[in-house]
C-alpha cells in the first residue's frame, strides 16, 4: 500500500519522501540537544560537548537519522529509558516511577525490540542487591513492576486510536496471516479468540507486533558475510560489523580508556569495589546495557546491518567522552602534554573520518576494512546497501550520453521506472496515477534479474546486495547467476551500493 501510495497514485514521490523524513531528522537533531543537556548536567560541559561531538559525527547515526524507520527512534527511546532507569535506582520515588513508566512506553512505541529493557531492569536490580546498594530491595522491585505495568497502560492508550475501527475479524485475520512460522500459529490460536473482546484489542495489536518481531529474528534472513552466504546467523557478524563500521579513532579510545581505568583502580585501590560501583553507577548501567543489548544481537538469528545495534552507541559515546575528559585532566595535573595532544588528535581523526565519506554514510567502512570500496567483501544489505543511490545512478547515466541503455537490478524502496521515465501530468498539475503517469518510451532503463541470464547489452547496474545474495539464490533456484559480473571490476561504484558494469 505504501509503495502504491508513494509512486503510483499520482503523488509527487520526492515531496512525500522529503516531508516524511523531516520529522525523523528533527527528532534526531532535537535529541542531540537533549543528549548534551543530560550529559552536561551530570558530568560537565566538556564531557557533554565531546559526547555530542561523537553523536553528531558518527556515520552510523548520520546514515539513519533521516530515514523513515524505527532504528533512530529506538536508539533515542532506549537511551531516554536508560536515563529514567538510572534516576529511579538512584532516587526511588513516585515521580521517578511515573517518569520511568513514560520512558519505557516511549521506547516501546519507537520499536518493539525495546521490550528488552524490562529484563534489563531486573538485571540491574539483581546487581544492586548483589553489591548491597540498597536496603529496601523488595520495595525497589515493586517500583519496577509498577512502572512496567504503567508503561503497558500508556501503550494501551496509544493503541486505542489505531484499533478503534478494527473489527474482530480483521484482527483475527492479522494474527493468522502474520504468525505463520515457528511458534506463530500456536500463539495466533491463543490471541485470535480474545479479539472479540473490544477492550483487549489495543493490547492484542501491540502483542502481535512484539511476537512478529521475535519470530522474524528467530526465522533469520539470507546473509552475506565474509564471502560466505547462509540463512543462518553468524555469531561473529555483529562484532565484526561494529569494528569495521565504527571510526578507528573511537575504537582506540574505547579499548584504551577502560584499560587505563582498570590499571588505575587496581594500582591505587583505596575503596571496595561496591563503593566504587556506587560512585560510578551511571557508567556501569550504561556499559552494562551496551553489552547486554549487543549480546542479544549476537545470539539472535538476524544479521541485517549495523542499524540493529544502533542503541549501543549513545551509551558508549557518553562513556568514552567521560574517559577522554578524565584522561586529559589527569594529563594536565601530571603535566603530560603528549597525552592531551594524542586525545585531541584522535578526536580530530574521528571527525575527519565522518566528513570524508559525505554523503555516503550508509556505506561507511573504516580503514580496517579497506574503506567503503572493499565493503562488498564482508557485508551486504543495510550495512552497505539500502537502495540509497538510485537518484545518483540516474544523475550519472544522464551525465554520460554514451550510455544509451542500461539494465538495472535494483535493491531498495525506490522505483526505477518512476526515477528514469518521463512523468505525465493532468490539467490540474497532478501526475496521472499508475502506468498512465509514466512515459518510458525514451527511458534508458531495462529491468533485469540474474535469472534472465547473461545480459546481452553493454551496460548493467546491479545493487551490491543482489550481487552478493545471488550466490545463494542462484544455487537455491538452480538459475543463472551474476558470476560473470563478480569476476569483473565495475566501471564505477555509485555511492558504493550500486555497481555499474561495462560489458564490452
Amino acid at each position: 500500500v505504501g509503495y502504491e501510495f508513494i509512486y503510483e497514485s499520482g503523488n509527487d514521490a520526492k515531496s512525500l519522501i522529503f516531508w516524511s523524513r523531516l520529522p525523523i531528522l528533527l527528532f534526531a537533531t532535537a535529541f542531540g540537544f537533549v543528549f548534551y543537556y543530560f550529559v552536561r548536567k551530570r558530568f560537565g560541559t566538556a564531557t557533554g560537548l565531546i559526547a555530542l561531538f561523537f553523536y553528531a559525527l558518527s556515520p552510523n547515526i548520520l546514515a539513519h537519522a533521516h530515514y523513515v524507520t524505527t532504528d533512530i527512534g529506538a536508539t533515542i527511546g532506549m537511551f531516554i529509558a536508560l536515563l529514567a532507569i538510572i534516576s529511579y535506582f538512584e532516587k526511588p520515588s513516585r515521580n521517578s516511577i511515573l517518569i520511568l513508566s513514560g520512558a519505557l512506553a516511549l521506547a516501546q512505541l519507537c520499536k518493539f525490540s525495546s521490550t528488552l529493557l524490562y529484563p534489563f531492569m531486573l538485571l540491574v536490580w539483581a546487581a544492586v542487591i548483589a553489591f548491597r546498594q540498597t536496603k529496601t530491595p523488595w520495595k525497589l522491585l515493586g517500583g519496577i513492576i509498577v512502572s512496567s505495568l504503567l508503561s503497558t497502560f500508556w501503550i494501551y492508550l496509544f493503541y486505542i486510536p489505531n484499533t478503534i475501527h478494527l473489527s474482530s475479524k480483521s484482527q483475527s485475520d492479522l494474527f493468522y496471516t502474520n504468525l505463520y512460522t515457528g511458534a506463530g500459529p500456536a500463539i495466533a490460536h491463543v490471541l485470535a479468540p480474545l479479539s472479540p473482546i473490544a477492550l483487549l484489542r489495543p493490547l492484542l495489536q501491540y502483542i502481535l507486533g512484539i511476537v512478529m518481531v521475535f519470530i522474524r529474528v528467530n526465522t533469520g534472513n539470507v546473509t552475506f558475510f565474509n564471502g560466505d552466504i547462509s540463512t543462518h546467523a553468524y555469531h561473529a557478524y555483529f562484532p565484526e560489523i561494529f569494528v569495521l563500521k565504527t571510526q578507528v579513532a573511537f575504537l582506540i579510545l574505547l579499548t584504551a580508556l577502560p584499560i587505563i581505568a582498570a590499571i588505575r583502580y587496581f594500582t591505587h585501590k583505596k575503596q571496595p569495589f561496591a563503593t566504587y560501583l556506587r560512585r560510578h553507577r551511571f557508567e556501569f548501567v550504561m556499559l552494562s546495557f551496551a553489552l547486554y543489548y549487543f549480546a542479544f544481537a549476537v545470539v539472535g538469528n538476524l544479521n541485517l546491518g549495523i542499524r540493529h545495534i544502533l542503541p549501543i552507541y549513545p551509551p558508549l559515546f557518553v562513556l568514552v567522552a567521560l574517559g577522554c575528559v578524565r584522561l586529559v585532566r589527569s594529563a594536565q595535573a601530571t603535566k603530560k602534554p603528549a597525552v592531551i595532544l594524542l586525545v585531541l588528535g584522535l578526536l580530530g581523526w574521528y571527525g575527519f573520518s565522518a566528513l570524508s565519506v559525505y554523503p555516503n554514510f550508509i556505506s561507511y567502512f573504516n580503514g580496517l576494512a579497506g574503506g567503503p570500496t572493499k565493503a562488498n567483501q564482508y557485508f551486504s544489505d543495510s550495512g552497505i546497501d539500502w537502495g540509497q543511490d538510485l537518484d545518483r545512478l540516474k544523475s550519472y547515466v544522464d551525465a554520460h550520453p554514451e550510455i544509451d541503455k542500461v539494465a538495472i537490478d535494483y535493491f531498495g524502496g525506490g522505483m526505477p521506472s518512476y526515477t528514469f521515465c518521463d512523468h505525465i501530468y493532468a490539467t490540474d498539475g497532478r501526475m496521472l496515477p499508475g502506468s498512465l503517469g509514466l512515459d518510458c518510451s525514451h527511458s534508458k532503463v531495462v529491468q533485469w534479474h540474474s535469472s534472465n541470464g547473461h545480459y546481452p547489452g553493454q551496460y548493467i547496474a546491479v545493487s551490491e546486495t543482489f550481487l552478493n545474495n545471488d550466490l545463494f539464490y542462484s544455487v537455491y533456484d538452480n538459475s543463472p547467476s551474476y558470476g560473470y559480473l563478480r569476476s569483473m571490476e565495475p566501471l564505477i561504484r555509485i555511492g558504493n551500493s550500486i555497481y555499474l558494469y561495462k560489458l564490452y
